[in-house]
């Protein structure tokens, strides 16, 4: 009896244990939540910034801000409060010196559900996903599409190919 009750004192608290991790593990599969990249919000993003054709409609659909220079070369992250709605994705919105725009969605690797994914659309089309490590919010480098593009595959960053 008292070896019973024993193993029955170990054994359920183990088994709650299990059953936590287990449950945890399969809601967050997909998901991204340890900041690895997530095809689930990879495609959701994508299919969102598809039927973006202007920075208007990717402020329709999305929560939106922006960096502002400052003098001394710091930079100010600004809400657009027009777009703020419960529930929607942030997007980063850049328009540079030649026209060109880019909106970028994405989400944190600390913490944030699909953690380490970052989707881009820009004015000529292109759509394209990035896995990583994102700290906080992205930040785009360069003064082009171009030069962006290319300090995103200097970073840490993988472009992903979505087979659909």
């Amino acid at each position: 009896m008292k070896k019973t009750l024993k193993w029955t004192i170990i054994f359920i608290p183990l088994l709650f244990f299990f059953a936590i991790l287990i449950l945890y593990i399969g809601s967050n599969l997909g998901t991204g939540s340890l900041g690895t990249g997530s095809y689930k919000y990879a495609r959701r993003w994508k299919a969102q910034l598809a039927t973006c054709n202007s920075l208007d409609d990717v402020r329709q659909q999305f929560n939106c801000g922006r960096y502002r220079s400052n003098p001394g070369g710091s930079f100010t992250y600004i809400r657009d409060p027009n777009t703020i709605s419960k529930g929607r994705t942030w997007a980063l919105l850049y328009e540079f010196p030649n026209g060109d725009w880019m909106a970028i969605t994405y989400a944190s690797s600390h913490g944030a559900r699909g953690g380490g994914t970052v989707v881009t659309r820009d004015n000529k089309g292109a759509i394209r996903i990035f896995f990583g490590h994102v700290c906080g919010k992205p930040f785009a480098h360069g003064e082009s599409l171009n030069e962006v593009y290319s300090d995103f595959h200097h970073s840490s960053w993988k472009e992903i190919f979505l087979n659909e």
